[in-house]
């Protein structure tokens, strides 16, 4: 399991990198419409969910401290299951974005692409730090709802697959025909 998530963490950041690659700011931030995200946009989209690192990380420390320890396959809740799946691009069904985690139409490119890449990189030593624990049993709150809690495992999976969903968001951008050449 914690090879697999590392491998989809890893095929996020080279797809940030590649979709980026020689854009201007001006290219990362165009929209196809109005009330579509841009490239930069989907990155910074993402770069709010990191703010509950420190969670999963404690999360991570403490089942190791209660030595919740376990090889996998792990099996998680239709609920986990579910929450991870609905992100799965391409989406079948599409969620409107909490105010809260709305990007501004204006996003510094340069800075949500080093932010996304910085938490990518952090989102890899966490999955790292979870290698070897049960993570169906080690629990973790999703979000902010603290009181809802997901396996360490499905939260886990649930942050690289919103990842993939938003740089598909960002690909189709990108792929857009009016996408702006420089």
């Amino acid at each position: 399991m914690v090879s697999k998530l590392l491998d989809e963490n890893a095929a996020n950041i080279e797809k940030a990198k590649s979709l980026t690659a020689g854009l201007s700011a001006a290219q990362m931030n165009w929209r196809p419409q109005p009330g579509k995200w841009s490239i930069a946009q989907n990155l910074e989209h993402l770069n709010f969910g990191y703010q509950y690192f420190d969670a999963i990380a404690s999360s991570i420390a403490a089942a190791r401290a209660k030595g919740i320890i376990g090889n996998g396959p792990f099996r998680y809740g239709w609920l986990s299951s579910w929450i991870v799946k609905s992100m799965e691009p391409p989406p079948k069904r599409k969620f409107k974005a909490a105010k809260a985690y709305t990007p501004s139409p204006d996003v510094d490119a340069a800075k949500a692409l080093a932010d996304y890449l910085r938490m990518a990189a952090r989102l890899t030593e966490l999955i790292q730090k979870a290698d070897g624990l049960d993570l169906a049993r080690a629990k973790t709150p999703f979000g902010p709802l603290k009181w809802v809690k997901l396996p360490l495992g499905a939260r886990l999976a649930h942050l690289t697959t919103h990842d993939r969903r938003h740089l598909w968001q960002a690909e189709q951008v990108r792929n857009d025909p009016n996408f702006p050449i420089v």
